[in-house]
Protein backbone atom coordinates (compact mmCIF):
# COMPACT_ATOMS: atom_id res chain seq x y z
CA UNK A 1 0.00 0.00 0.00
CA UNK A 2 1.40 3.72 -0.58
CA UNK A 3 2.42 5.58 2.25
CA UNK A 4 0.61 8.08 3.57
CA UNK A 5 2.58 10.99 2.59
CA UNK A 6 1.65 10.03 -0.74
CA UNK A 7 -1.74 10.80 -0.12
CA UNK A 8 -0.54 14.75 0.05
CA UNK A 9 -1.22 16.98 -3.05
CA UNK A 10 2.00 17.03 -4.88
CA UNK A 11 3.00 21.05 -3.80
CA UNK A 12 3.33 19.74 -0.26
CA UNK A 13 5.23 16.60 -0.87
CA UNK A 14 8.36 18.93 -2.09
CA UNK A 15 8.72 19.34 1.84
CA UNK A 16 9.67 15.99 2.41
CA UNK A 17 12.51 15.85 0.30
CA UNK A 18 15.73 15.89 2.15
CA UNK A 19 18.52 16.95 -1.29
CA UNK A 20 22.01 17.73 -0.75
CA UNK A 21 23.46 21.50 -2.25
CA UNK A 22 25.25 19.05 -5.04
CA UNK A 23 21.40 18.06 -6.24
CA UNK A 24 19.64 21.52 -5.18
CA UNK A 25 18.79 22.58 -8.40
CA UNK A 26 17.69 19.02 -10.62
CA UNK A 27 15.70 17.88 -7.50
CA UNK A 28 14.66 21.38 -6.67
CA UNK A 29 12.51 21.28 -10.04
CA UNK A 30 11.73 17.92 -9.45
CA UNK A 31 10.32 18.00 -5.77
CA UNK A 32 7.95 21.34 -7.41
CA UNK A 33 6.64 18.33 -9.40
CA UNK A 34 5.80 16.21 -6.43
CA UNK A 35 8.52 13.86 -6.92
CA UNK A 36 10.50 12.33 -3.53
CA UNK A 37 13.57 10.56 -3.76
CA UNK A 38 14.69 8.21 -1.13
CA UNK A 39 18.46 9.03 -1.28
CA UNK A 40 19.71 12.44 -0.26
CA UNK A 41 21.84 12.33 -3.57
CA UNK A 42 19.99 10.85 -6.09
CA UNK A 43 22.39 10.05 -9.54
CA UNK A 44 22.07 10.17 -12.60
CA UNK A 45 19.80 7.41 -13.22
CA UNK A 46 17.50 8.11 -11.10
CA UNK A 47 16.93 11.73 -11.82
CA UNK A 48 16.49 10.38 -15.37
CA UNK A 49 13.74 8.25 -14.09
CA UNK A 50 11.81 10.94 -12.22
CA UNK A 51 12.21 13.30 -15.26
CA UNK A 52 11.38 10.42 -18.09
CA UNK A 53 8.00 9.55 -15.90
CA UNK A 54 7.36 13.44 -14.92
CA UNK A 55 7.06 14.07 -18.50
CA UNK A 56 5.26 11.27 -19.69
CA UNK A 57 3.26 10.67 -17.02
CA UNK A 58 2.39 14.03 -15.09
CA UNK A 59 2.09 12.06 -11.84
CA UNK A 60 0.11 14.12 -8.96
CA UNK A 61 2.89 12.01 -7.08
CA UNK A 62 6.04 9.64 -7.77
CA UNK A 63 8.16 8.37 -5.09
CA UNK A 64 11.59 6.72 -6.13
CA UNK A 65 13.56 4.23 -3.63
CA UNK A 66 17.11 3.35 -4.69
CA UNK A 67 17.31 -0.34 -3.56
CA UNK A 68 20.43 -1.04 -4.80
CA UNK A 69 22.35 -1.15 -2.02
CA UNK A 70 20.32 -4.57 -0.46
CA UNK A 71 21.66 -6.25 -3.84
CA UNK A 72 24.96 -5.46 -4.08
CA UNK A 73 26.97 -9.02 -3.41
CA UNK A 74 24.51 -10.80 -5.65
CA UNK A 75 25.42 -13.39 -7.95
CA UNK A 76 23.49 -11.63 -10.50
CA UNK A 77 25.54 -8.28 -10.11
CA UNK A 78 29.10 -9.97 -9.75
CA UNK A 79 30.88 -7.82 -12.62
CA UNK A 80 28.19 -5.59 -13.82
CA UNK A 81 29.07 -2.15 -14.48
CA UNK A 82 26.22 -0.35 -12.68
CA UNK A 83 26.00 -1.59 -9.27
CA UNK A 84 24.73 1.76 -7.28
CA UNK A 85 21.84 2.35 -9.38
CA UNK A 86 20.26 -0.86 -10.75
CA UNK A 87 17.38 -1.81 -8.05
CA UNK A 88 14.50 0.69 -7.85
CA UNK A 89 10.74 0.68 -6.46
CA UNK A 90 8.77 3.22 -7.76
CA UNK A 91 5.61 4.48 -6.51
CA UNK A 92 3.52 6.28 -8.98
CA UNK A 93 -0.19 7.89 -8.81
CA UNK A 94 -1.27 9.68 -12.38
CA UNK A 95 -4.64 10.31 -13.78
CA UNK A 96 -2.67 8.73 -17.22
CA UNK A 97 -3.13 5.07 -15.80
CA UNK A 98 -7.25 5.39 -16.06
CA UNK A 99 -7.39 3.86 -19.92
CA UNK A 100 -4.97 1.43 -18.46
CA UNK A 101 -6.86 -1.39 -16.26
CA UNK A 102 -4.84 -3.83 -15.38
CA UNK A 103 -1.66 -3.75 -13.49
CA UNK A 104 0.62 -5.59 -16.35
CA UNK A 105 -0.18 -2.91 -18.44
CA UNK A 106 0.18 0.16 -16.34
CA UNK A 107 3.95 -1.60 -15.72
CA UNK A 108 4.21 -2.04 -19.40
CA UNK A 109 3.62 1.56 -19.97
CA UNK A 110 6.38 2.34 -17.65
CA UNK A 111 8.97 -0.54 -19.03
CA UNK A 112 8.56 1.10 -22.49
CA UNK A 113 9.08 4.64 -20.62
CA UNK A 114 12.40 3.22 -19.25
CA UNK A 115 13.55 1.36 -21.94
CA UNK A 116 16.71 3.21 -22.40
CA UNK A 117 17.56 2.67 -18.59
CA UNK A 118 16.61 -1.12 -18.37
CA UNK A 119 18.41 -1.91 -21.41
CA UNK A 120 21.69 -0.06 -21.93
CA UNK A 121 21.90 2.07 -18.38
CA UNK A 122 22.25 -1.15 -16.10
CA UNK A 123 18.90 -1.10 -14.56
CA UNK A 124 18.36 -4.42 -13.39
CA UNK A 125 14.96 -4.49 -11.23
CA UNK A 126 12.16 -2.43 -10.92
CA UNK A 127 9.64 -2.79 -8.50
CA UNK A 128 6.22 -0.51 -9.34
CA UNK A 129 2.89 0.29 -7.11
CA UNK A 130 0.67 2.28 -9.54
CA UNK A 131 -2.64 3.84 -8.86
CA UNK A 132 -4.72 6.45 -10.09
CA UNK A 133 -5.94 9.69 -7.91
CA UNK A 134 -9.30 7.98 -8.33
CA UNK A 135 -8.20 5.02 -6.90
CA UNK A 136 -6.47 6.29 -3.87
CA UNK A 137 -9.07 8.50 -3.49
CA UNK A 138 -11.45 5.46 -3.02
CA UNK A 139 -8.83 3.76 -0.31
CA UNK A 140 -8.95 7.22 1.39
CA UNK A 141 -12.93 6.59 1.42
CA UNK A 142 -12.16 2.74 2.48
CA UNK A 143 -9.83 3.70 4.92
CA UNK A 144 -12.30 6.58 6.70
Amino acid sequence: MFAPKLLLKSPRLASFLKISKATMSTSSILSAKGITFSSETPGPIEISIAEKISEKLNPESLVIFNDSHKHAGHHGLRGASNTTESHFRLEVISGAFAPYKTQPNRHRLIYNILDDELKTKGVHALQLKTKTPEEIAKLQKTLG
